[in-house]
């Protein structure tokens, strides 16, 4: 007997800049692998991309902003993926990231990497829902523009410094801190 089971999301991160931006994808991705997503290698193949960025060097900056304009062709294609910027460029510039770049579902600040994880799955849950039609426009976003509706959390987080936890790394895999 066969039993269908439904494939969990999956996920690339792009990181631009930084060792300590290195260190912070590292951190999501694990948090995200622990509640059942899959990395991938390439972000034509996932359901939610991220670029982590540092807004300290002007280069790595362009490159993702450049990359994110380049990735509205697969919003268009596959309107069920969630794009994110992560670091600390969303952090000096949140919602404006948001006028150029309508495609862009979250933006989260350097005290709330804790918090990726939630609002990814609430993001894919809900353009999951509206791809599927189960909802037509999500409760309580006053920003949608068809499927769109968008988390920015650049607010400050007293304590968020202790949320960073031990991870777990993968075999032969190495880590940087600064």
């Amino acid at each position: 007997m066969y039993y269908f089971r439904p494939s969990m999301p999956t996920f690339f991160i792009k990181t631009y800049g930084c060792q300590m931006n290195e260190r912070d994808s590292e951190q999501v991705a694990h948090s995200l692998v622990a509640r059942g997503y899959e990395q991938v290698a390439h972000e034509v193949e996932a359901d939610v991309v991220l670029l982590n960025t540092c807004s300290v060097r002007d280069m790595a900056d362009q490159k993702a902003l450049g990359k994110m304009g380049m990735l509205g062709r697969i919003a268009k294609e596959r309107p069920h993926v969630v794009f994110g910027f992560l670091g600390c460029m969303a952090q000096a510039r949140g919602k404006s990231l948001l006028k150029n770049l309508p495609h862009v579902d979250l933006v989260v600040g350097t005290q709330k990497f804790h918090r990726v994880a939630d609002y990814v799955d609430e993001l894919v849950a809900k353009k999951t829902a509206c791809s599927a039609g189960i909802i037509r426009q999500p409760p309580d976003y006053g920003r949608m523009d068809d499927l769109r509706f968008s988390i920015v959390d650049v607010a400050e987080e007293a304590g968020s410094q202790s949320t960073i936890r031990d991870q777990q790394l993968a075999p032969r895999q190495a880590t940087a801190f600064v």
